[in-house]
């Protein structure tokens, strides 16, 4: 009898992984860019490759070259999803995850409407000369030193991780398990395990923070190169695309999966 019922329960149990496991999708199918698409793409952007399921950008980007946003746009809208993948970049590196991007072609980039989960070499912090993307990013690196607000797993600009020393160094795998869900107006951000970010998604609290970033300028002179729209749209579409940002230095991916919570 014994067995019979710890078999039964092994079966549950399996069920239920199945169950789960099926819930999560991955994002790169066929060792390709299925199912991705670039920024407003004319057809002359570039950059993103998939090598081994291994997503890559690799190319110059937009604040080298200044040819235009390449950020990597998934072609599917979400709203509330739970997201993991792994992530590395080269010494000096930076990129993020966003989402709630939306492609109206009066943004001229992702980040004017979609909110940011920074990724970067932490050893940017310990010696803002070796940042890639010249002055503008070591200016950003530098006012950023007490605050960090720009330090991995930051909600850019406008909630710093709690820890500051999870992340592995350049060129090493780290893991984000990132949760954006309207439902309970909170995200979380999880590196290497660890709970580093927790924040709510509007509301007084979200209101305050905004408020005392960059988003709310957008009448200051140094929003001008975004254009008409400027910041006024930023954080306004809890539907949207999710991106990896076009940035300087080479950043990688993997095991790229997501599950919706609706």
């Amino acid at each position: 009898m014994k067995k019979i019922v710890s078999a039964f329960l092994m079966l549950i149990f399996l069920a239920n992984c199945k169950t789960s496991n099926s819930e999560w999708t991955p994002l790169i199918v066929d060792n390709s860019l299925e199912g991705w698409h670039i920024f407003q793409d004319d057809g002359s952007k570039k950059g993103w490759i998939v090598e081994d399921n291994i997503l890559i950008f690799n190319g110059v980007s937009d604040m080298e070259s200044g040819e235009g946003d390449a950020s990597l746009l998934s072609d599917k809208v979400y709203e509330n999803f739970e997201i993991q993948f792994d992530w590395k970049v080269v010494v000096g590196g930076n990129s993020g995850f966003m989402w709630g991007v939306n492609e109206d072609e009066k943004y001229k980039y992702p980040y004017q409407t979609g909110q940011e989960i920074q990724i970067l070499d932490p050893g940017i912090y310990d010696d803002p000369t070796i940042v890639l993307g010249g002055e503008i990013e070591e200016k950003g690196a530098l006012e950023d030193l007490e605050e960090y607000k720009h330090y991995v797993g930051a909600l850019y600009d406008l909630f710093p991780p709690s820890q500051t020393d999870v992340a592995n160094p350049a060129s090493q795998w780290n893991t984000y398990h990132i949760k954006i869900d309207y439902k309970s107006n909170r995200g979380e951000v999880i590196l290497n395990d660890v709970l580093i970010n927790s924040f709510p998604l509007k509301g007084p609290e979200w209101d305050a923070m905004y408020k005392e970033s960059k988003f709310s300028r957008s009448e200051d002179e140094d929003s001008e190169y975004l254009g008409d729209a400027r910041w006024y749209d930023f954080a306004k579409f809890s539907k949207g695309h999710i991106c990896f940002q076009d940035h300087p230095g080479m950043v990688s991916f993997r095991n790229i999966r997501i599950k919706e919570l609706d």
